[in-house]
């Protein structure tokens, strides 16, 4: 009987087990990319019928509420060019980042970076760079009080085991955050924009039984 039970867990954890392996994927090698020597994501994105001005205004927009008057901005966020001609725009952005945040305990790091879209009709490319983190003095003192350079950081080399299959304890975590970060803005840049997913929604109707 415990034999049976066992197999039974053993197959029920499998799916979660198989989906946690795929979400770790994403964390490990060539998830930071850099461009010459310098850690830097870039993505570009097809908005069909959308025209230069129509993206460049939503994405100021997004730029605006959710990366300088959002709630975990802090003061030196702003955007410092907006060019309809050339298409650009580009935002210096600071915030915090928080590991753990509880009524008990709160653990975050102050992040920094730069932020470029480059617009044309139909289609932009997002560029984050210039990366990053320094904890607040008054908090951690010691070796954490210093300006922490992505480069140094969270690069497959500083954030990665030596088999490449793990994330180290510490920069693990940065990279992590970074990842989850850069992926959030991307994909809601790209939201508001006016990018339509494929992504098929199956719904399923079920009759209740009456008794």
């Amino acid at each position: 009987m415990k034999k049976v039970l066992f197999a039974l867990m053993l197959l029920l954890s499998l799916p979660a087990m198989a989906q946690n392996t795929t979400d770790m994927k994403r964390y490990l090698a060539g998830a930071v990319p850099t461009v010459n020597g310098y850690v830097q994501f870039d993505a570009e994105y097809s908005i069909a019928k959308k025209s230069k001005a129509e993206i460049m205004d939503s994405l100021r927009s997004f730029v605006q509420r959710e990366l300088i008057d959002g709630p975990d901005q802090l003061p030196q966020s702003r955007i410092t060019e907006v060019s309809p001609d050339s298409g650009i725009i580009a935002a210096s952005i600071e915030e915090y980042m928080y590991f753990k945040r509880t009524n008990w305990q709160i653990h975050r790091v102050k992040f920094y970076y730069q932020l470029v879209f480059r617009v044309k009709d139909g289609s932009f490319t997002a560029t984050m760079r210039r990366l990053h983190y320094r904890y607040d003095p008054e908090v951690t003192a010691g070796d954490f009080d210093d300006d922490r350079r992505a480069e140094n950081w969270i690069t497959d080399e500083a954030a990665l085991s030596k088999n490449g299959t793990k994330l180290q304890r510490i920069s693990g975590k940065f990279r992590k955050h970074t990842i989850d970060r850069k992926n959030y803005i991307f994909k809601h840049a790209a939201k508001v924009a006016g990018l339509v997913s494929n992504k098929k929604v199956i719904t399923v109707e079920v009759d209740d039984d009456e008794d």
